[in-house]
């Protein structure tokens, strides 16, 4: 009976003792597998690197346009005139399109095209032109490529053409109204610097006209 216990007891250790090794090794286990993805993690960060040294070093056609036409492009905007417009609207092509909805897409941000359309366009166009050419304005939406750029700059999960056509609308709308206020402001403070001019000169003439005894 003593044997069976004695037996017992070194099985309930030799299981304890297995348990412990198990757990270590599984411990050892984590930690080699948190160094291996620390390693990838740092080759992949190596080889990424290497890969921007050798792009700046060796760089092929389409990185170049890249890398030397985008503080360009940044330039053009907003698009000063129909003649801007429509040089933009012929540089436009498949190579770049993603390019300039990019640039766009950080020129209506964060406010959207509604307030910010005067980031992309000027005012000189914006009074030029409206959606559909009606009342004898530009029709924009000749300029196929910049109004395809325009789109993907605001599209979104759930924004559809016609979404985009009525903003666009809005857009110009709000900006002409905008437009025309401050054009009536101006004319006003010219009336009024005009009106005071008027009124200095007759002083001017009156007590030019008065004499002293």
């Amino acid at each position: 009976m003593d044997n069976v216990s004695m037996r017992i007891d070194t099985l309930k250790t030799e299981a304890n003792d297995l348990r412990k090794e198990v757990k270590d090794l599984r411990a050892s286990l984590e930690q080699q597998n948190e160094l291996i993805i620390s390693l990838l993690t740092r080759q992949s960060q190596l080889l990424e690197q290497a890969s921007l040294i050798s792009a700046v070093a060796e760089p092929n056609v389409s990185e170049v346009v890249y890398g030397t036409n985008i503080t360009e492009i940044i330039r053009r905007f907003p698009l000063k005139d129909m003649e801007s417009l429509k040089q933009y609207e012929s540089r436009l092509n498949d190579d770049n399109k993603q390019q300039n909805i990019n640039i766009v897409q950080h020129l209506v941000a964060p406010h959207g095209l509604v307030k910010n359309i005067g980031h992309v366009i000027s005012d000189k166009i914006i009074m030029e032109v409206n959606v559909d050419g009606h009342h004898n304005k530009k029709r924009l939406l000749d300029y196929k490529r910049f109004i395809e750029v325009l789109y993907g700059a605001c599209c979104n999960e759930h924004y559809t053409q016609k979404d985009f056509l009525n903003d666009l609308r809005r857009a110009l709308r709000i900006a002409k109204n905008r437009c025309h206020k401050n054009n009536c402001v101006a004319r006003q403070k010219l009336r009024g610097c005009e009106t005071v001019a008027e009124i200095n000169l007759d002083i001017v003439k009156t007590e030019g006209g008065v004499k002293f005894e």
